[in-house]
Formats: C-alpha cells, structure tokens, sequence
C-alpha cells in the first residue's frame, strides 16, 4: 500500500486505546503498517533494555496515534509514515 491514507469519520480513541491495550495495533488498524511494527520494536526493545523509556515510548505512540486519528476523522490524509509527533519521526525508520 502507497500514498496517502484517507478514513472519514476514523475515531482517534480507537487508534489511541488500540495502541496501549493491544501494544501499537492502532496503526495497523490506520493503514500504517510499517510504522506501526517498527513502533511495537521500539517498544519492545524500550522494555526489554529500560523499562521507563519503553513505556515512555508506548504512551508517545498513543498520542500520536491519536492525533493521527484527529486529522482522518477531519477528513485529511495522511501519509504511511507520518507522524503526529515530530521527535518521533527522528526514530530511525519512523519518519
């Protein structure tokens, strides 16, 4: 899948909920499936090495997906590997 995504109506707190309970599965749910496997990484490495920085990381991913999910449900697209946060676009392979 290239381009653009474009989801009418998308509800932001799906995205975000979906990200913290099902560990980043909102931004598969989004159209951003890339993004959404480097960010379970990151989060598993965050864990796995430190644990503050892997749920600092984790709540970062909620937020942005939720902000993500604010511009589709205003009727924007959004690009597979964009982000709504920008440090997070400074992840290698996130942006």
């Amino acid at each position: 899948m290239s381009g653009e995504i474009s989801k009418p109506g998308a509800n932001p707190i799906v995205y975000a909920l979906l990200n913290i309970i099902l560990g980043c599965v909102g931004y598969f749910v989004m159209g951003q499936s890339k993004k959404g496997m480097l960010a379970l990484v990151y989060y598993i490495l965050g864990l796995w090495c430190f644990i503050i920085p892997g749920w600092i990381l984790l709540f970062c991913f909620v937020y942005d997906a939720y902000l993500l999910g604010q511009k589709l449900a205003a009727g924007e697209s959004i690009g597979e590997t964009e982000v709504g946060l920008e440090f997070l676009g400074k992840l290698p392979g996130m942006g």
